[in-house]
């Protein structure tokens, strides 16, 4: 079972709602949220209950492949037109920015009029690539973290709070190290 706890339930209710009164704040005719799956379920749901205006959520996959390049491709579409549309993009975590960029620069080739991110916990020692970020529950250090739909090898997501999964908890054979998405 994973270590230490770094966020209680309470306390990702209280991020939650602090960021879902920002994004009102900034959008208050509304709002189409975009979650990044499968992490960002546990905190999309929570954040568009904490969204006083009105809001839509659609959902977009992406899987990585690579030729010795890494490279995103998309798993799974959205389903409605963003066009003239207000995104923000619910992510569980930002890491290398990678896919943030990618997912951004999809949502303004597909006429967005504008799209932001918001992210539960921010990374930002592990970027590879500037991103902003403008909505951010809280920035964490280097610890491999589970719970609230985080995972590991699709473990541990129905933990309530945020806790550290230690190196020796780590598969060597999953190839998945400490690196996010």
């Amino acid at each position: 079972m994973p270590g230490e706890t770094l966020f209680s339930p309470s306390a990702l209710a209280a991020l939650t709602s602090r960021l879902g009164r920002e994004i009102a704040r900034d959008y208050p005719d509304g709002v189409l949220y975009v979650g990044v799956l499968k992490g960002s379920v546990c905190f999309l749901a929570d954040l568009a209950r904490a969204t006083p205006c009105p809001c839509e959520i659609d959902f977009l996959a992406l899987s990585s492949y690579g030729d010795g390049r890494a490279r995103v491709k998309i798993a799974k579409d959205l389903d409605v037109d963003v066009s003239g549309r207000d995104v923000v993009v619910v992510a569980d975590l930002v890491d290398t920015g990678l896919s943030l960029v990618y997912i951004r620069r999809l949502l303004a080739e597909r006429g967005a009029r504008s799209s932001e991110v918001c992210a539960l916990l921010d990374r930002r020692s592990r970027r590879l690539v500037p991103v902003e970020v403008r909505y951010v529950g809280e920035v964490i250090g280097d610890e491999y973290v589970v719970g609230f739909g985080l995972d590991f090898n699709e473990r541990y997501r129905n933990i309530p709070g945020i806790v550290v999964l230690g190196r020796g908890d780590l598969e060597p054979a999953s190839g998945l190290g400490w690196q996010r998405a």
